[in-house]
């Protein structure tokens, strides 16, 4: 998953390229995120556990840039995910899960990179969520994809630079599949997306839309989008709610934010709306808001605080006698940081989350409403959970 989408300088290498004029450079950078935390609900029992990325998600990378001249300039992000806990690799086993890119800068125009890459929402839309800087605050499910659970694979993606206010991104995912291979085709496993962003002084907003075109398709394993499932290789968003795993003919997002920084305070909102079209034919239609705050008490300290409401409904669901089903889900989360240095910090936080309304699992022959916050480590047993953590993050 992404988590907090920080940017990291670390040790940098000044390297001539040899016989030549240009210059070039790299960089190693990373996080590592670690503590300990408490949830009252997973399936019925309380859980005592060590946590990791509470606040970021772990990661090494390196980055890289060339000066070809003339403005020009060549540019590549290699960046690894894994779990703190356990050193295992995070992203479905992939080495480098978080970005693995390459491409071409021209200074005042824009950047076109080819890889592994967020899509535009993500660039342009996702800073201005919770989950852009604590990952408790995630929509239920991640099912916007905010919080970046996966990437898209085979990408084209250009992102201009700013012009008076104004930034662009534009992305296309190839399913690497032929047009007349399968059921789908050239679209089998495809997305797309194209995002718009304009800063003016202390306020900024965004919005845009991403379209996956079966994402999980079990006949395109290469596509842009890894499947929803367990087997190594899928970053599918995993949400629980109403069997999103399986069977995704189609989604489509939505999403517009904001944020203004007065004095040491920065006030976020974002909106999202998602539809869900099944093979089956079934649908899931899901709407998000979230309203955040951070606040800055002297050099060392920061409160955070967020408010996230989800609003779910599902129609064409088994055993639901073609009744649509509506759900909503309402969640809290605060936020203490400390800083140590610039480099370390210390972070307590607690959240709360609610569920209402039909039902979001099926349990025997119902539905019934299952609180599930991303960093709680497994679905409660009732509507209700709440949980804990504290830890320190590093950044290198």
């Amino acid at each position: 998953m992404r988590h907090g989408r920080f940017i990291v300088m670390g040790s940098t290498l000044s390297l001539l390229a040899s016989g030549a004029q240009a210059q070039s450079s790299v960089t190693l950078y990373g996080i590592i995120d670690a503590g300990v935390s408490y949830t009252n609900n997973v399936k019925g029992h309380a859980l005592w556990q060590e946590s990791t990325g509470k606040l970021g998600g772990n990661r090494w990378g390196l980055k890289g840039s060339e000066d070809l001249g003339d403005g020009l300039s060549a540019i590549f992000v290699l960046e690894n995910g894994f779990t703190s806990t356990n050193g295992a690799l995070a992203q479905g086993g992939r080495e480098f899960g978080r970005n693995a890119y390459v491409g071409l800068s021209r200074r005042d125009v824009g950047t076109v990179t080819f890889g592994r890459q967020y899509d535009p929402l993500a660039d342009l839309v996702a800073p201005y969520s919770a989950s852009n800087f604590w990952v408790p605050a995630t929509h239920i499910g991640d099912n916007d994809n905010l919080d970046v659970t996966y990437r898209i694979n085979n990408a084209v993606k250009f992102r201009s630079d700013s012009f008076a206010g104004w930034q662009f991104d534009a992305l296309y995912g190839f399913s690497n599949q032929a047009a007349g291979s399968g059921s789908q085709g050239f679209a089998n496993n495809s997305a797309w997306g194209a995002a718009l962003n304009y800063t003016q002084g202390p306020w900024s907003a965004g919005g845009g839309y991403v379209q996956l075109n079966h994402p999980d398709a079990a006949s395109n394993t290469s596509g842009a989008v890894g499947g929803a499932s367990s087997t190594s290789g899928d970053d599918y968003s995993s949400g629980f709610f109403y069997g999103i795993d399986g069977g995704v003919a189609r989604q489509r997002i939505a999403a517009a934010g904001g944020k203004v920084e007065w004095g040491a305070a920065i006030v976020g909102l974002t909106l999202s709306h998602v539809l869900l079209d099944y093979n089956d034919g079934a649908a899931r239609k899901l709407t998000n808001a979230d309203v955040n705050l951070r606040y800055r008490i002297g050099p060392a300290w920061m409160i955070m605080a967020d408010y996230t409401y989800t609003d779910g409904r599902a129609t064409g669901l088994p055993g639901a006698k073609n009744q649509p089903l509506k759900s909503s889900w309402h969640q809290i989360n605060l936020g203490l940081d400390y800083l140590l240095s610039k480099r370390t910090e210390l972070y307590l936080t607690a959240g709360f989350q609610k569920a209402l309304g039909d039902g979001s699992i099926k349990v025997g022959t119902q539905y019934l409403p299952i609180a599930a916050m991303t960093t709680a480590g497994g679905a409660s047993a009732t509507n209700a959970q709440v949980t804990v953590a504290t830890g320190v993050r590093h950044r290198f």
